[in-house]
């Protein structure tokens, strides 16, 4: 009964989306929990809900250039009519900048949620180097002390381009393989999109539905700084739906995999 929940959903949302009926994007409510130094924010949060918060999952998006995970999560969550999305809006790039006439510096919003990451990810290019980092650790600290710390689930949606990630990075000999403690090939599924988990009940729930997947090895895993790691060490389930760019119907169908996920395990 559960797989068939998720087929009729999966097709339910394929069906809209190709009629172009889906019901508008909810509301942006911007945080401003995260000021600077000087007029610049560090972490520009926008959390967009639709009706009710769910109180121990967090939907999560920190890569501003990867536009069609970020409209996957608002369709995903129209659909839903339930449930919020943290956004990371900073121009429309991949790193965050903070430049004003005291310092300059840039990093990847998703290798800073570690003391590691965040020393390797600031790029400092003048200014105040020190406080800067000081400065982005309090801004992170914040941030997932607010939202992060509590939750049971974090969904994370990625997006790749055709010459970049895939699972074939993961499997034996692959450069990302290190670290990972499972992974699941589906010969039916484009290989940009998959699923990188940090839970074997995860990685169960969607190998056994035929999509690629990445189990992370919560031991033996490098500290890049990434929600995962982090994650992990909180002992918080962490999903991230990585698709490739422009493969929204497909990132859509991964979505309705973790909506039946939720229902299973945290609804």
């Amino acid at each position: 009964m559960r797989k068939s929940t998720f087929y009729i959903f999966q097709y339910i949302f394929l069906l809209l989306l190709i009629t172009g009926v889906l019901p508008a994007q909810a509301e942006d409510s911007v945080s401003n929990s995260f000021n600077t130094t000087g007029q610049v924010k560090i972490l520009p949060v926008t959390q967009t809900c639709t009706g009710k918060p769910w109180q121990h999952i967090v939907w999560v998006h920190v890569h501003d250039n990867e536009e069609t995970a970020r409209q996957t999560a608002l369709m995903a969550l129209n659909q839903i009519q339930q449930g919020c999305l943290l956004d990371f809006r900073h121009g429309g790039s991949r790193e965050i900048r903070i430049q004003t006439n005291d310092v300059n510096y840039y990093f990847d919003p998703n290798r800073i949620f570690t003391e590691t990451g965040r020393k390797n990810a600031l790029k400092c290019l003048r200014g105040n180097c020190a406080q800067a980092r000081e400065e982005l650790t309090q801004e992170v600290d914040g941030f997932l002390n607010q939202y992060m710390i509590h939750a049971k689930l974090i969904v994370a949606l990625h997006n790749n381009h055709p010459s970049g990630l895939s699972i074939r990075n993961y499997v034996p000999g692959g450069s990302m393989a290190h670290g990972m403690s499972q992974v699941a090939v589906s010969p039916d599924k484009d290989p940009h999109d998959f699923f990188y988990v940090t839970s074997q009940r995860a990685f169960e729930f969607l190998s056994g539905r035929s999509f690629n997947v990445v189990l992370q090895n919560n031991q033996t895993v490098r500290d890049d700084g990434s929600l995962s790691v982090w994650a992990a060490r909180q002992e918080i389930d962490y999903i991230n739906s990585e698709a490739g760019t422009g493969n929204l119907a497909s990132q859509m169908v991964m979505l309705a995999a973790v909506w039946a996920y939720m229902q299973e395990y945290y609804l």
